[in-house]
């Protein structure tokens, strides 16, 4: 079994395109085989939406592929909901289990026009009160997450209540490395603002898997002077760039990971700059330039032999 972490890809560019998402076989399978050509071998565990969960590992292999760390998305700030949100992360759980998947990212998520979507970024409408029920309420999603056998590990969203540095420090601290490890996304950092690499060296020991995705600033900077809602900043070439186009000092991000490192290095690049294809090929060759040797799989490796992860219906990354 490798020690290494392994290449993954995320194909949220294939089924958000246009905005709807779309994770049918039919999107997928073309995504798939574009991926497969390209030369990547593990992608984000999404089961499809027509398909049952124990035909997906089945159909990957048709492509060569095996399936990586994935997320639950939740809301968590209403009490009232904890229980019902838990049983709902336990379940999604389970089908990461049966996936062969050890652990799973999990994240917040909020509706479009909520104060976090409509004024992304910047903490908009911070209540330490609120920030207090959603601790508690990632906190018992993690454990029925953990009672199926998947180790969570946060994933910081802009647009959702942990955002900011303070918010994501906050949730790690309270919560544990015993309940709660670490999946931070390199785009959602940078754009909240956050020194990344400070950040994922500081927590290094925590992070199971990590979400590679760079930022243009001159759209972050934009975002904030004019006051974009999530939707607006994110169109295509405003802040999302395929890595190394960027300003995230990503070779910096994946040195504060360390050697021991063993998770997955998924490249994500939610609304492309370039054609889709296009895309997908230069950061696969700035993977293969940039990321310790060995973060290819084989055939061979996958949730059972690797730490890895379908999303909920809420977050798209």
């Amino acid at each position: 079994m490798s020690t290494r972490g392994r290449l993954a890809v995320n194909p949220i560019a294939y089924w958000l395109a246009g905005g709807t998402p779309d994770r049918s076989t039919a999107t997928l399978g073309r995504a798939f085989t574009e991926l497969a050509e390209i030369g990547y071998q593990a992608v984000k565990a999404d089961v499809p939406t027509d398909m049952a969960a124990q035909d997906y590992r089945p159909w990957l292999d048709t492509f060569g592929l095996v399936p990586a760390l994935s997320l639950f998305s939740g809301s968590f700030a209403d009490r009232n909901t904890h229980r019902e949100m838990a049983t709902t992360a336990g379940r999604f759980a389970a089908v990461q289990a049966s996936l062969g998947q050890s652990v799973c990212m999990i994240s917040t998520v909020e509706p479009p026009g909520s104060p976090r979507m409509s004024h992304p970024a910047v903490g908009s409408g911070f209540d330490a009160a609120r920030l207090a029920a959603v601790v508690d309420g990632i906190g018992a999603s993690c454990r029925a997450m953990l009672a199926e056998g998947v180790r969570p590990a946060l994933h910081p969203h802009v647009g959702g209540w942990v955002e900011t540095e303070v918010e994501v420090r906050t949730v790690l601290d309270e919560l544990g490395p015993d309940l709660l490890a670490f999946g931070p996304d390199t785009g959602h950092m940078s754009w909240a603002g956050m020194d990344v690499p400070s950040v994922l060296q500081q927590y290094a020991d925590r992070i199971v898997g990590i979400h590679l995705k760079d930022t243009f600033r001159a759209g972050i900077e934009r975002a904030a002077r004019d006051d974009l809602d999530y939707r607006e900043a994110t169109r295509a070439g405003r802040i999302w760039a395929e890595p190394g186009l960027g300003q995230v000092d990503l070779a910096a991000c994946v040195e504060a990971l360390g050697s021991g490192f063993t998770g997955d290095y998924m490249i994500e690049v939610d609304v492309p700059s370039l054609p889709l294809r296009q895309c997908h090929q230069m950061a696969y060759d700035w993977a293969m330039a940039t990321l310790p040797p060995a973060s290819l799989v084989d055939g061979s490796m996958s949730g059972e032999s690797m730490p890895g992860g379908s999303t909920s219906s809420g977050s798209p990354a």
